[in-house]
């Protein structure tokens, strides 16, 4: 058995060696980009009061409940249940790791950060199982993969919009487009269908790419499938092409209904709630659609003064900037992006030729599909306004672009491998090597700084202290009203207190429950919001009356005319000196 492992080993050293290139590449890629020398991880790595602390809003719950759709440590005198913020039931699967990161750490923060950072490595693992299928040379497949695990709009994204960055099965939905155009025994409706081993396969990939990205990346998957499909069937002449495509693009239709269910049963039986969600119609598909040329504008312009110039200029005169500016596809995907419009106008007799003619037209269908004014805004103003970022149509570019990239170096790899030059071709895996790690340098440019560590260190302090000074002078299980009310979630900005800062309460409490947290449109929500209009003495014996101990008042929220106003007002109503956050955001007042 040992011999037999050993000659294993032996004989796969390059495929092992390759892989494990490519995970060394991302780690140390991650300590660059997020200066982890210099991070504690203790402390969250983004605090600042947005998405990030939906993230770690989720961990917590992890740490102290089985899931995290329900909980009666918010939304008091009620509770906070998030079925109708239907976003949250599509990502299951990275919810799941975080889960299983946060009970193997036992400590929902260092759970949640080494959560956030292994996605970048899952990325990179999927590429590579991926691209090995396709038959590319390992040491390609690894550097390229390594590249796609510090992609520029994951960096970008951060733990903000951790949702997003979760883009690990984007790779998948690129591999079943090439199954349908070259595999003819996938996915064929017949009596071996049970037998085939690559139908399951399909399945499980379905499965997994439904739970992930929050319906735009399955959204986005069903698309290329049916491009392919339709590509297909009109170079064949016969609709099997279409139909497999069809047939592939429903399982993930039906994934993504199954993991919507507990959502829906909830709906019907507490009825539905409009309210939770708001949308301003398909213009915001204008608003968060793709600009092309944002895929070129780099992150970072290194301090190239021409660069630097360009994109003022641009930037003070442009519309509707915002979440796109972390578009840009990176130097490889770059390459990529123009030898697929290249490839447009090549002939496909070869194999190589006709991946990379695919590879084209799913490109430019992208393109069409998520460009402002384009394919995406006309769905949205005839079928459906709920897919509204199209810019985040440009992490399936990006692929698409270094997946061209790759099998031209693949195709130079393989030429002189063929003709027994080894001196060339390692001299070509050693220069695609290099142009990885200048790639991954550009896309974490803007690396986290050791000030940036520290104030979030600083903040978190000051409200842990608070909150834990809170928790010691009332009861167990008390319940603290907070102000201002704030329409959960989504609320939006309010003065300087952003979306989710109202959060702090919970996050840095252990049995405290807190106001906040009633989901928009729900009786707990009514009830809190009806508290929230209530004059300042009223306010303060309504909670008596419901048993509350105190409010918590989060002072970034009022100007400094009303703020006091307000504490004073309060001050004199509950016969109580204020506490006060040693960074003085925070007040309490204990009834």
């Amino acid at each position: 058995m040992k011999q037999k492992v050993m000659n294993h080993i032996k004989n796969n050293w390059q495929e092992y060696a390759s892989f494990i290139s490519m995970i060394v590449l991302i780690v140390l890629g991650l300590i660059y980009a997020f200066n982890l020398n210099n991070f504690d991880f203790n402390y969250p790595l983004a605090y600042y009061g947005g998405d990030d602390m939906g993230g770690l809003q989720d961990a917590k719950l992890f740490a102290e409940q089985g899931w995290m759709l329900s909980t009666d440590r918010m939304g008091a005198p009620y509770s906070s249940d998030i079925y109708d913020f239907s976003s949250s039931l599509l990502h299951n699967f990275g919810l799941m790791i975080m889960k299983l990161c946060v009970l193997i750490t036992g400590n929902y923060i260092v759970g949640f950060n080494i959560y956030y950072l292994s996605i970048f490595v899952l990325a990179g693992i999927v590429s590579y199982i991926v691209m090995r299928q396709l038959k590319i040379n390992n040491w390609v497949t690894a550097a390229m993969s390594a590249v796609y695990g510090l992609s520029p709009y994951m960096i970008a994204r951060g733990v903000g919009h951790m949702v997003l960055v979760e883009a690990y099965f984007i790779p998948l939905s690129f591999l079943l487009c090439f199954w349908v155009m070259e595999r003819e025994d996938v996915f064929q409706f017949n009596k071996n269908f049970f037998k085939t081993p690559a139908n399951y396969a399909v399945l499980i990939m379905a499965a997994l790419i439904a739970n992930n990205g929050i319906a735009y990346y399955p959204y986005f998957t069903c698309f290329i499938l049916l491009v392919t499909g339709v590509s297909k069937s009109l170079k064949t002449k016969k609709a099997g092409g279409f139909l497999k495509s069809l047939a592939m693009a429903g399982c993930v239709c039906f994934f993504v209904v199954l993991a919507l269910l507990p959502s829906k049963i909830y709906s019907i039986m507490n009825g539905p709630n409009e309210y939770a969600i708001s949308r301003a119609g398909f213009v915001e598909t204008e608003m968060y659609g793709l600009k092309i040329i944002m895929l070129f504008r780099p992150l970072s312009t290194h301090g190239i003064s021409l660069f630097e110039k360009a994109i003022d200029i641009y930037d003070s005169n442009t519309t509707f900037l915002n979440e796109n500016i972390t578009e840009y596809l990176g130097i490889a995907a770059i390459a990529g992006f123009f030898i697929l419009m290249f490839a447009l106008f090549m002939n496909r007799e070869s194999a190589l030729k006709k991946r990379l003619g695919l590879l084209s037209e799913l490109n430019v269908m992208l393109l069409l599909l998520g460009t402002t004014s384009g394919l995406g805004t006309i769905i949205a103003f005839l079928i459906t306004d709920k897919i509204r970022g199209y810019n985040r149509i440009s992490i399936f570019i990006e692929y698409c672009c270094l997946l061209g990239l790759t099998l031209i170096l693949n195709s130079l790899v393989e030429k002189y491998k063929k003709i027994n030059k080894k001196a060339v071709m390692s001299a070509i895996i050693a220069a695609v090597y290099v142009f990885g790690i200048i790639s991954m340098w550009d896309a974490s440019a803007g690396r986290t700084s050791v000030d940036t560590y520290k104030s979030i260190q600083a903040e978190f302090d000051s409200d842990d202290k608070f909150v834990k000074t809170i928790e010691s002078e009332v009861s167990e299980g008390a319940m603290i009203y907070q102000l201002p009310y704030h329409g959960y979630p989504e609320g939006g900005f309010q003065n300087d207190m952003w979306d989710y800062h109202l959060l702090v309460g919970y996050l840095h409490s252990d049995k405290l429950k807190w106001s906040y947290g009633s989901v928009k449109g729900r009786e707990g929500d009514s009830w809190n919001e009806n508290i929230g209009d209530m004059s300042y003495e009223n306010m303060v014996t309504e909670l008596k009356k419901e048993s509350f101990e105190g409010i918590y008042v989060d002072r970034r929220a009022y100007t400094e005319e009303t703020l006091t106003e307000l504490e004073t007002t309060l001050e004199k109503s509950t016969g109580s000196k204020p506490l006060v956050s040693d960074n003085g955001n925070l007040s309490f007042f204990k009834f």
